[in-house]
């Protein structure tokens, strides 16, 4: 395959949950290998990217949003589920709240865009003595929402890149399905010269 028929996307994927559930500590972990105890909650929404050869020879740019889980920047996860092709859901297996509020992340997203593949991640599963939800519940609830499960740990980078790899294999499946029209080339547009 030459380098011209290699086509180059860009994909969208949001993390969705309560605020502490440790969304910015998985991505930082998955892009650059680091882990942090002390971090502070993200304001609004950070974008992160990571360039990735797909299995098709395709070369994807995945932009990886980090939403605030509080209340007062609903809006701003709106709209990053709009303009996103997977959404991470995240609850912390150590705070029960967390995993309660779900349904409503569910809800959200399925408001905005029902088709979007979606991933669970119970996250702190390290924390084997604080554990307030047990695999096995969390399991079943994944299955009845059409999602897969992944116990994940930001510290000791447990399934971290396995979770992050069925999204955006699902996401990428997806718009080939559709076509591609949820992948944009990032190949700037020739201008025209008068």
């Amino acid at each position: 395959m030459s380098k011209k028929d290699i086509k180059r996307k860009v994909m969208r994927i949001s993390l969705l949950g309560d605020s502490g559930v440790g969304k910015t500590c998985i991505i930082n972990k998955y892009l650059y290998d680091k882990f942090s105890e002390t971090h502070q909650s993200s304001i609004g929404i950070e974008k992160n990217e990571k360039r990735l050869k797909m299995n098709d020879g395709n070369e994807l740019k995945v932009i990886i949003w980090d939403t605030a889980g509080q209340e007062r920047f609903k809006a701003m996860s709106t709209n990053t589920i709009k303009g996103a092709q997977g959404i991470v859901l995240v609850f912390d297996n150590t705070k029960k709240t967390t995993y309660e509020s779900l349904p409503t992340w569910i809800k959200d997203v399925k408001e905005v865009k029902d088709n979007i593949p979606i991933v669970l991640f119970g996250n702190k599963c390290d924390l084997i003595d604080q554990t307030e939800v047990e695999k096995d519940e969390a399991e079943e609830f994944a299955k009845d929402n059409n999602m897969e499960y992944f116990e994940t740990s930001a510290k000791e980078n447990i399934n971290i890149e396995k979770g992050f790899k069925s999204i955006i294999d699902k996401a990428y499946e997806t718009a080939q399905e559709e076509d591609g029209l949820d992948l944009k080339k990032t190949e700037k547009k020739k201008k025209s010269k008068c």
